[in-house]
């Protein structure tokens, strides 16, 4: 009895080391656990191609080839595009900061009784600078280099991480066969089954979420552009985009794809009700699109929780991992709800939960299993009042 006690405590003390180590090797591993995500998510492409009896480096190689291609043939179309919106909006800065100055901050006055204030581009270029000088000043020139060749330094960190991953990628879905066999041979033996079947039910609701949220946000995100486009918004590729993007994270693409289109609107036409309500009538189909449409066609059922509960995930990923967490919230709670509906399972068959009482006729019996009776059972039942009951006739 002692040893496996013992036993136990150097597991735990062992996991605990390990998670200990992983979290000091954060920025290490996290590059790891992003390439391994990517393989994660185009294994299956890579699956079909190996069925038409190509080599699986070719198969893997052929699949980057093509996101490499599609990612540039989309920025050849979108950079130029929204390269002039963004021109455009800085050359719209000044008429709003007018139309704030001479509209807005005046009605604002007026309506609730407050001191009248206006917009000082002066004043806000002085405060930014000083803000600069104060936090960011150089005491030195030999500062200013080493500041300088340290964020050069990390800006090649960082390209060299972007660079590692699809080559840890690559790496990850050439053995992912002999991965996966490793991984399953660490499974105890009398659990190796069940594990499987927990495992296989998290991967398909993993998959189909995943591969649905990217097609969502992509669908969107052209309902949004193309809406605001045709209303005579400026900037309405870029909101759209962002809006698409955001989605990602449940109902944030929505509050801020509205609050940016509502700024623009304001900016670009002033205080026009006509304009704000085509705005809101673009997000209102663009909800009524995805809620009737998009949400049910490609994600379906696919977490299993209610809108309150995918409010509660959200929030409490963002308040574990900040933005991270949020983005990984609701695979998270996929998984979960898998992994609580297996325990729940196992929870019923248990002997801590107990036989299912049925009462008839004024009896109680305790009966092994799960029974239902039907209208025609009563009646037989109640055509017996003299006769004793019989435990074999319920089961």
């Amino acid at each position: 009895m002692q040893d496996q006690v013992l036993r136990r405590i150097f597991i735990l003390a062992g996991l605990a080391l390990l998670l200990w180590v992983l979290y000091l090797l954060k920025p290490v591993v996290l590059p790891f656990v992003a390439a391994f995500f990517i393989a994660y998510l185009f294994s299956p492409l890579v699956d079909v191609l190996v069925k038409f009896k190509l080599p699986r480096w070719l198969a893997i190689s052929l699949v980057f080839i093509g996101i490499g291609v599609t990612v540039t043939v989309v920025l050849w179309f979108l950079v130029p595009l929204v390269w002039k919106q963004l021109i455009y909006a800085r050359d719209s800065i000044p008429a709003g900061i007018h139309w704030v100055n001479g509209n807005f901050l005046p009605w604002v006055s007026h309506t609730f009784n407050v001191v009248p204030m206006e917009l000082d581009t002066e004043q806000i270029s002085k405060a930014i600078m000083e803000y600069i000088q104060t936090n960011y000043s150089a005491d030195s020139i030999q500062t200013f280099a080493l500041r300088l060749a340290q964020s050069g330094l990390n800006f090649i960190q960082l390209g060299g991480v972007f660079i590692l991953i699809p080559i840890i990628s690559f790496y990850f879905l050439l053995d992912w066969e002999r991965m996966l066999q490793s991984f399953r041979r660490l499974i105890p033996r009398p659990y190796e089954t069940s594990t499987l079947t927990i495992v296989s039910e998290c991967h398909s609701v993993l998959g189909a979420f995943v591969k649905g949220q990217f097609l969502v946000m992509f669908l969107l995100g052209i309902v949004y552009a193309v809406g605001l486009q045709l209303i005579g918004l400026e900037v309405g590729l870029i909101i759209g985009m962002i809006a698409g993007l955001a989605s990602i994270i449940p109902y944030l693409g929505f509050g801020v794809g509205i609050i940016a289109a509502v700024i623009a609107t304001l900016f670009q036409f002033g205080l026009d009700w006509t304009q704000l309500l085509l705005v809101g009538v673009v997000f209102m189909i663009g909800q009524m699109i995805e809620g009737y449409i998009l949400q049910p066609f490609l994600l379906g059922d696919k977490i299993g929780l209610s809108p309150v509960a995918v409010v509660f995930a959200v929030l409490a990923g963002a308040q574990l991992a900040g933005f991270l967490g949020m983005l990984i919230a609701l695979p998270v709670a996929a998984v979960i709800v898998v992994l609580l509906k297996h325990a729940r399972e196992n929870y019923e068959k248990s002997k801590l939960y107990g036989l299912p009482v049925v009462v008839v006729q004024g009896e109680t019996q305790q009966i092994q299993g799960r029974v239902e009776y039907t209208e025609l059972d009563i009646e037989i039942k109640n055509s017996q009042d003299t006769e004793p009951s019989n435990s074999n006739d319920l089961k």
